[in-house]
């Protein structure tokens, strides 16, 4: 009986390496010893180490340098939520210790920001019901103090600059400058978001946060890809893919010889240092029901679009949408432009002609169910705005049926049909 309990202890001391153990005395005298693996102290580490470091606790020197190559990561991908199905949300980590918060991730900002605590000072409805930063909290605060102001036109964003560090996914930033902002429209009480980590392009001093990650080293290839879910049976809203293009996202044709052949990817160069602008060949409304047969197209010159992954609306001049409108037989209530659910399925195709391609939208595509008890709503997507003539945005009612590329160093946006 001592030789076995000596073994079993010397076994217990070697399985905290290697083995979970259980030990049996069998009636003829004889023991069993079962051995279970378990998780190697590296699997361990790599598993469980970027939430322990959140919590001070850093097992690097303990493993050894020759365990880190695997934490150096190439690319990440930062999982998406859906709200209401008009708004797409991720989550990130800020300041020591970590603070956590919802943010959209907008390819038509380059500035990220966070609500700050500081909003409570002077009563802002915007802030309310939402997690707000506070840098008094963090020991990697570092103070900057410049203030920011956006002007939206009938409103405001206001704020200063900081510095923190922020945990994006897998990877971080260090010292990365963004807005405490203090000041936000009454309609943020309305958004899931906290705040904005701006994916558009770098067209001044200020570094858009894909940018820090690749000049940092986080992310070796300067390209982020953006896929967008707005189906309703999913709480998942898609994904933004850091430094890599997943094929998964990109529609399949099956040949009569049984080959699978990805769709071409269309890239666009960039037309503009403000913006992931492109040009538009032509717009085309396709009817398929009477009274209105005839295809109808707008910008029949050409017209520039631009990429707005933090919002689902469709934005255009107020001519061409109220054209569109009256195709599609929506009628303004509330302030919003409905149409009867029952004609969702029949309404005109949509397509946007790009560098020579047809990228279409069908009614489904371009309509927002709204549904409230046994009440819904059908919504367009479509809205004006007072923006230069010739311009359009594309939000997700577009970019959730196109998986979209974009390229930091060659300037190209690219886009695909989703599977």
């Amino acid at each position: 009986m001592q030789l076995k309990v000596c073994f079993c202890y010397v076994l217990i001391v070697l399985s905290i390496f290697a083995f979970k153990i259980n030990c049996y005395e069998e009636k003829n005298g004889t023991m069993r010893v079962d051995l279970y693996r378990k998780p190697s102290a590296r699997h361990q580490y790599l598993m469980h180490a970027p939430t322990l470091k959140e919590y001070g606790t850093n097992y690097d020197k303990w493993l050894g340098d020759r365990y880190n190559y695997r934490m150096n990561r190439t690319n990440d991908s930062i999982a998406l939520y859906r709200y209401l199905d008009n708004e797409f949300y991720g989550v990130i980590v800020g300041g020591s210790p970590g603070q956590t918060f919802n943010v959209a991730f907008d390819t038509a900002w380059s500035v990220s920001w966070v609500m700050s605590k500081q909003c409570t000072k002077v009563p802002t409805p915007g802030c309310e019901n939402h997690n707000l930063y506070d840098h008094g909290r963090s020991s990697s605060w570092k103070k900057n103090g410049t203030p920011y102001i956006a002007n939206e036109g009938d409103f405001n964003f206001t704020g200063f600059y900081s510095y923190d560090i922020f945990k994006i996914a897998h990877s971080n930033i260090t010292n990365y400058l963004f807005v405490e902002m203090v000041g936000v429209p009454d309609f943020m009480s309305l958004h899931k978001s906290d705040g904005i980590f701006g994916l558009g392009i770098k067209n001044d001093d200020y570094e858009p946060f894909f940018y820090a990650m690749y000049r940092q080293k986080k992310i070796r290839d300067p390209i982020f890809s953006i896929y967008l879910n707005r189906d309703r049976q999913s709480k998942r809203g898609g994904n933004v893919l850091l430094g890599f293009i997943d094929d998964k996202h990109i529609h399949k044709t099956q040949l009569k010889n049984g080959t699978v052949v990805p769709d071409e990817i269309k890239y666009l160069p960039v037309t503009s240092n403000q913006f992931w602008q492109f040009a538009v060949d032509k717009i085309v409304v396709v009817p398929d029901h009477p009274p209105h047969n005839e295809n109808v197209t707008l910008c029949p010159n050409g017209c520039s679009a631009i990429s707005n992954t933090g919002s689902n609306e469709i934005v255009g001049p107020p001519a061409d949408i109220d054209q569109i409108h009256d195709l599609i037989d929506a009628q303004l209530y509330n302030g919003s432009w409905v149409v009867n659910c029952n004609t969702v399925n029949k309404l005109p195709k949509i397509d946007f002609v790009l560098g020579g391609q047809y990228f279409r939208l069908g009614g489904p595509n371009y309509i927002i169910k709204i549904s409230s008890g046994p009440y819904t709503m059908c919504v367009s997507a479509f809205s004006s705005y007072q923006t230069d003539k010739d311009m359009w945005i594309l939000g997700g009612a577009f970019l959730s049926q196109y998986y979209s590329i974009y390229n930091i160093e060659d300037k190209t946006i690219g886009f695909v049909r989703v599977p």
